[in-house]
């Protein structure tokens, strides 16, 4: 028992403690914790973007701009349901898929969109 409130005092001493030498590693322990939090909390909330996203890399030979693209408009299931709309229903103009590739990729995201809503 003794050694488990030393731990736990030596732990809160390592929190509290401004010192440079103490202070700087703990920042980037708990900025390292941070970042691999938010990354395994984005996977769960995005499948039917996920498997939109990964669909159509591999069905279409895209440009790194398109890559880029995609990966900013599928980014979660809501930016997924906008593009749907905007570019599938809506029939706006999109600069990176026009034509036969623009209605493709609104083929996946109607089947990602649907799958979604059937699970």
């Amino acid at each position: 028992m003794k050694k488990f409130i030393i731990l736990v005092l030596i732990i809160l001493a390592l929190f509290t403690i401004d010192h440079p030498l103490i202070k700087e590693p703990r920042e980037l322990l708990l900025g390292d914790g941070v970042n691999v939090l938010s990354d395994f909390s984005q996977v769960n909330r995005s499948p039917a973007a996920n498997m939109a996203k990964n669909t159509i890399k591999s069905q279409l030979n895209l440009s790194s701009s398109e890559r880029e693209y995609v990966e900013e408009a599928f980014l979660n299931d809501d930016k997924l349901q906008i593009f749907h709309l905007h570019y599938c229903r809506e029939k706006d103009i999109n600069l990176y898929f026009y034509g036969e590739r623009l209605e493709r990729v609104c083929n996946i995201v109607s089947d990602a969109l649907e799958e979604r809503l059937n699970k």
